[in-house]
């Protein structure tokens, strides 16, 4: 039992060490919010979608999208979807503030956190069934986040065109898109660009976390701090819990009952309060959400780490 704790403690604290840096980097001045936010598109716009591709190109489509995987994540998206909205409706009397609850329940960061937590489980930057979440649960966060934000903050019917078209215009999915050529017709890149690429995928892991660190606000998290313990328990006890329970119900393999569980298990996204703010939800409770998440995130990750590890998982 000692030696699955230490191994849990030495997957997670890395992350949570780097996490802590940005936010103290922050609150010297050393990091301002300008430069946050220019850093933050550099990561969203550039270094994150180059380790997308570089991931993507690398990875066997044949094993990594194998039928049943794909059916459980997707069943996951859509059950976690449902339990969400569910949960912000019959626990968040607030009307002004469960399209921020809801949002922040299922959206997990999984893209900047899930991945290089996946990494060091793995000791490797390019994990296999991670494909399938790139390709198929980000861009449905996006889906799931618009439809969410149009019928909560009664912004008019669901238009399913400008949705898609909002989804397609996403840097990561066009980076996982340009990607799936290569890795199925296994095109080799020239040297010159394998080694560009390598550069950012190696960089992205580490510029995310700081940034993320960087932008946690302490102030946001006091008037709704008994909400935000709902939202927390919900997105890091109840999501793992499911996303395991259907994982290993459908009998997929070690690997993807790790990942899916650890999608499950993801503090709130970044893009939670980017996206509630801008259509319109409250994004203080949104922001609140972030936070809590991600500091109680470092015990329960932790946790499920153990747990996955004591079931000889990993």
């Amino acid at each position: 039992m000692l030696e699955n704790l230490l191994f849990s403690l030495n997957m997670s604290l890395p992350l949570f060490i780097l996490l802590g840096l940005g936010y103290v980097l922050a609150r010297k001045g050393l990091f301002s919010d300008d430069y946050v936010a220019r850093t933050t598109n550099l990561v969203y716009y550039v270094m994150l979608p180059a380790k997308l591709f570089m991931d993507i190109c690398e990875t066997d489509l044949t094993a990594a999208f194998d039928l049943r995987y794909v059916e459980v994540t997707v069943a996951g998206v859509v059950v976690q979807f449902i339990l969400a909205w569910l949960c912000a409706n019959l626990l968040c009397r607030d009307k002004s503030k469960q399209s921020a609850f809801a949002h922040a329940c299922f959206r997990g960061n999984f893209a900047y956190l899930g991945m290089a937590l996946l990494q060091n489980i793995y000791n490797s930057d390019a994990v296999a069934s991670t494909a399938v979440i790139l390709a198929l649960v980000l861009p449905l966060y996006n889906i799931q986040g618009v439809i969410l934000m149009t019928v909560k903050e009664g912004g008019g019917g669901v238009r399913v065109g400008k949705i898609l078209l909002g989804v397609l215009k996403n840097p990561m999915v066009l980076a996982i898109l340009a990607g799936l050529p290569f890795a199925y017709f296994h095109i080799e890149l020239p040297y010159v660009a394998t080694k560009s690429l390598s550069y950012l995928q190696v960089a992205t892991s580490t510029m995310a976390l700081l940034v993320v660190g960087a932008s946690i606000k302490l102030d946001a998290i006091r008037e709704d701090f008994p909400l935000l313990l709902r939202v927390s328990g919900i997105k890091l006890l109840v999501m793992p819990a499911i996303w395991g329970a259907m994982a290993v119900a459908a009998g997929l393999s070690a690997e993807q009952v790790v990942t899916l569980t650890i999608v499950g298990s993801m503090p709130a996204a970044v893009n939670v309060y980017i996206i509630t703010d801008k259509l319109g939800g409250n994004g203080k409770t949104a922001c609140g959400a972030v936070v809590v998440t991600h500091l109680f995130s470092l015990f329960t990750m932790t946790g499920v780490v153990f747990i996955l590890r004591s079931a000889g998982l990993i």
